[in-house]
């Protein structure tokens, strides 16, 4: 029986330090987006309940 072996090292400790960072760096990137995004919703939310006619 063939097992197949995944792309992705077997820990954390075998990965590129700078590859480490650049993609925590795009993740955090990504996550202050979105909580950007989430608020703007909020916001307008609020906003269309308190200006109803």
């Amino acid at each position: 029986m063939s097992s197949s072996l995944s792309a992705m090292p077997a820990g954390p400790d075998r990965r590129d330090p700078d590859e480490v960072a650049a993609q925590r760096r795009r993740a955090v990137r990504m996550a202050l987006w979105l909580g950007m995004v989430a608020a703007a919703i909020y916001v307008a939310f609020i906003l269309s309940g308190v200006f109803a006619p």
